[in-house]
């Protein structure tokens, strides 16, 4: 473990809270579809276990995470303001392929954490993507922020609200995406499990060629205490904190 600096703080809507901290090492080593173990500090013993993050961005010595306020954990971690220090662990886990000629980037809801700092590598590296973004709930557009300076992104609410398409982010990919726009693309997506089952059928015959980055409750982090177990296609099991958190979609039994 090491400690990190809370640097800046953002509100993302109701629910989302950003935190930019410094942490050379950490900064200087993360690769998109990384993730890192957060605790508030060492006097904070409930919850005991560290959290998983995946890593929104990096910057010079800096890297920033995204978090959806959901427990007693993260409830925690949005009381902390600029100054305050974290522990954490990272950059820890097996991300994203980087060799696509194009790419076809989907998210739902706060999955789109691993997929911002992919797209951003792959905007410097010149290779061309399409952002898709789904959000339940029209108060969580607010999320849209994070992409407003991405190329090609395009957004679904499941409530109807102008100016965006009103539906799952699978339906808004179906509609836009013809086979032949995405026959030779790479497919990255983070988000719902049932999201992720569905790609299947979205892309058929492109299981290969889908990689997906799944959430776990993880305990340690490294592939210790063996709790993110998930069934493994073929038989036997991964372990989403040390095999993943990125597997092609072929990989997994979801």
């Amino acid at each position: 473990m090491s400690f990190a600096r809370i640097c800046r703080k953002e509100r993302f809507g109701e629910r989302f809270v950003c935190f930019e901290l410094e942490e050379r090492s950490i900064a200087s080593r993360a690769r998109p579809g990384q993730f890192v173990m957060v605790r508030p500090g060492l006097e904070v013993f409930d919850p005991l276990l560290p959290r998983p993050f995946a890593i929104l961005s990096v910057n010079a010595d800096r890297f920033s995470l995204l978090f959806e306020v959901v427990g007693k954990g993260t409830e925690l971690l949005s009381h902390l303001e600029v100054g305050d220090t974290l522990e954490v662990l990272g950059p820890l886990g097996q991300g994203f392929s980087l060799d696509a000629s194009s790419g076809i980037l989907i998210a739902g809801g706060r999955g789109l954490v691993p997929l911002v700092f992919l797209a951003r590598e792959l905007k410097k590296r010149g290779i061309p993507f399409s952002f898709f973004l789904g959000v339940r709930e029209r108060k969580d557009l607010a999320l849209l922020r994070l992409i407003e300076d991405l190329p090609r992104v395009l957004w679904s609410c499941e409530e109807a609200v102008s100016g965006g398409f009103c539906g799952t982010v699978l339906d808004l990919v179906g509609k836009c995406l013809e086979r032949a726009l995405w026959q030779g693309a790479k497919i990255y997506a983070c988000g719902p499990e049932g999201m992720l089952r569905e790609l299947a059928t979205v892309f058929p015959g492109k299981e290969e060629d889908i990689e997906v980055a799944l959430e776990a409750r993880m305990g340690c982090g490294f592939g210790v205490c063996l709790g993110c177990a998930i069934p493994r296609r073929g038989g036997g099991y991964w372990h989403v904190c040390s095999d993943g958190p990125v597997f092609r979609l072929s990989e997994v039994v979801l």
